[in-house]
């Protein structure tokens, strides 16, 4: 008998772990959907006195390049690359999505923050991703059709802050991205590995086709012509954003999202009257010495990874270790803290009161900092309580925000400066495909569920007219004389803070050589589990942090830091992360 009982308890087992693989490889898919091409190996670096691009496609940064020779800024360079990556890298952002803009201005001093995030069908409600009975919809199934897609952005954004910074004609900046449309482009490695695992681009018919899904996917090295996005290009070229929000490509995007057979959108002709990206205030803090500039709400990226160093600017973190143990189990904690105040406080603040300067109170954050101990962890984070009644009773967040988007940091031959970062969401955004470009799906950022576990509403739900929040964080820092001295951003999803942030410890607490510095193992907490990154670079930090009780989850991270540096003496420093194309290049 107790033999029978020992063999069905040894079978269980088995069982159990098979299903739990299976759960730990879904959910890895779902945090990593690109995955990784090239973890190990060099950084792309580049070194000039003029100026820089860094972008995710060699196509893109020499399109860039093109604009800034011909005495464009880094406005006008930036419109000019984004237009060639949503041709070459569609999985990651384009035209049918929204973004984030911080711009220096060299001669002025000044920041400009663009907020380009897409705002939710005006009939949207807090129970939109929600089935019949209560339950939230699963995630493929809500972005895959029309009920994810916002009102894309990302040209209307692009189009004021060129009013404001451009120094070319806006019809000069769609050549390079019409010419390859026309002509083709080679299909690269990371597209192609893309969209043989896409599980939403079988979906809808233009994209399967597109995509050559039913025979595999984009086979690499094949010349790929897209001749209806380069009409795109023309009317957006002569006609500017309006191309975009009324009009024949209007009329598509509502047709593509509200006729999508197994999820129709709520999308209707008002909602385009809505677009109106604005020019908001940077948020700013001090990290030592330095001044550290990111976007405000509805992105959380600048408000977290604030919180991040302003927990641990009170502590000593120089070492002549990278991967010195006690250095990153504090940034873990600290980043386990400043993710726990982000779930609960922080989602568009047309519709919240964000308390921005309380989260960022140099007080508050040496307090947070009291909670963090050297040898153990913190086992159930809380968040901050602040003298706000509108954040009382806030419940925790539960969104599910993907690692789909791309980065762009340029400088310019005037010293103006520019961090883009952009997206549609989840690879190839809700798998709709319009007039030669994919849909967003960034209505998905949106809690699924109004309310938490307890009943308390959900700063982050499904509510019309309002921006999801996003992890976003294009960065600018300055010196202590107020000279612009980095300029960058990632993909990621929500660990696109952790990824700005460790990058900002490196250079600043540890010296990590430029070149060196996405060849460290990336790391993040979001509150509970901690991530490091798959690869032996990571196992003995893995081993020195679970030592200190730190319960560790190794996965490919799949970062995409594009960073400029300037040193002392003015000179640029281009690095690319090796982990995706992206290519550094500067004269």
């Amino acid at each position: 008998m107790a033999y029978k009982i020992i063999i069905i308890w040894f079978i269980s087992i088995i069982i159990f772990t098979k299903f739990t693989m299976a759960i730990d490889e879904t959910d890895s898919f779902k945090s990593s959907p690109e995955g990784s091409l090239s973890n190990i190996g060099k950084s792309k670096y580049n070194k000039s006195n003029n100026y820089m691009v860094v972008t995710a496609d060699h196509r893109a940064t020499k399109s860039a390049i093109r604009i800034l020779e011909l005495g464009g800024t880094a406005i006008d360079a930036a419109i000019s690359a984004q237009m060639v990556l949503n041709l070459v890298e569609p999985q990651s952002s384009g035209i049918g999505g929204g973004g984030f803009i911080l711009y220096y201005d060299a001669k002025t001093k000044n920041i400009y923050a663009w907020d380009g995030r897409e705002k939710a069908p005006m009939n949207f409600s807090e129970k939109v991703f929600l089935n019949s009975d209560g339950k939230k919809k699963g995630f493929i199934e809500a972005v895959s059709g029309g009920l994810a897609v916002g009102v894309p952005s990302l040209v209307n954004m692009l189009e004021k802050a060129h009013e404001v910074h451009g120094n070319m004609q806006w019809k000069l900046l769609f050549e390079d991205s019409i010419k390859l449309s026309t002509e083709g482009f080679v299909v690269g490695k990371r597209l192609s590995k893309l969209t043989s695992r896409a599980p939403h681009l079988k979906n809808q018919k233009t994209a399967r086709e597109y995509f050559n899904i039913d025979n595999g996917g984009l086979l690499e090295g094949t010349l790929k012509k897209n001749l209806k996005f380069a009409n795109t290009l023309k009317l957006i070229r002569d006609n500017g954003s309006k191309a975009m929000l009324a009009g024949e490509l209007a009329d598509n995007i509502l047709s593509t999202v509200t006729e999508h057979k197994s999820s129709p959108g709520l999308m209707i002709k008002k909602d385009f009257s809505f677009v109106k990206p604005a020019l908001t205030s940077p948020t700013c803090g001090k990290y030592r010495k330095w001044k550290i500039c990111g976007m405000g709400p509805p992105s959380s990226g600048g408000i977290t990874v604030l919180q991040i160093l302003g927990i641990l600017n009170n502590f000593e973190l120089s070492s002549n270790n990278p991967n010195d143990p006690e250095v990153w189990h504090l940034f873990l904690e600290a980043a386990k803290l400043a993710y726990t105040d982000r779930g609960y406080y922080i989602a568009d603040n047309d519709f919240i009161d964000v308390p921005i300067e309380l989260m960022l109170d140099e007080k508050y954050l040496k307090e947070r900092s009291k909670l963090i101990k050297k040898t153990s962890i913190i086992s159930n984070p809380q968040k901050g309580k602040f003298n706000n009644d509108n954040t009382k009773y806030l419940g925790i967040d539960s969104t599910s925000e993907k690692p789909s988007t791309t980065h762009l940091s340029i400088i310019d031959k005037y010293g103006n400066a520019l961090a883009l970062t952009s997206s549609i969401e989840f690879m190839f955004g809700s798998g709709l495909m319009t007039s030669g470009f994919l849909l967003n799906n960034q209505m998905t950022d949106f809690s699924f569920y109004p309310k938490d576990k307890e009943g308390n509403l959900i700063a982050n739900r499904p509510e019309g007219k309002k921006k999801p929040r996003s992890s976003m964080s294009p960065t600018l820092v300055f010196d202590s004389e107020g000279e612009l001295r980095m300029i960058l951003g990632s993909p990621g999803g929500s660990q696109i803070i952790c990824y700005v942030a460790a990058s900002l410890v490196r250079v600043i607490d540890l010296n990590i050589r430029l070149e060196n510095i996405t060849e460290q193992p990336n790391i993040c907490n979001r509150g509970f589990k901690s991530d490091i990154e798959s690869g032996t670079i990571g196992d003995i930090l893995t081993k020195e942090l679970e030592n200190k009780g730190h319960k560790i989850n190794r996965k490919n991270m799949t970062s995409g830091i594009h960073m400029i540096y300037k040193d002392n003496v003015k000179k640029l420093y281009g690095i690319a992360d090796q982990r995706r194309e992206g290519t550094a290049y500067g004269l």
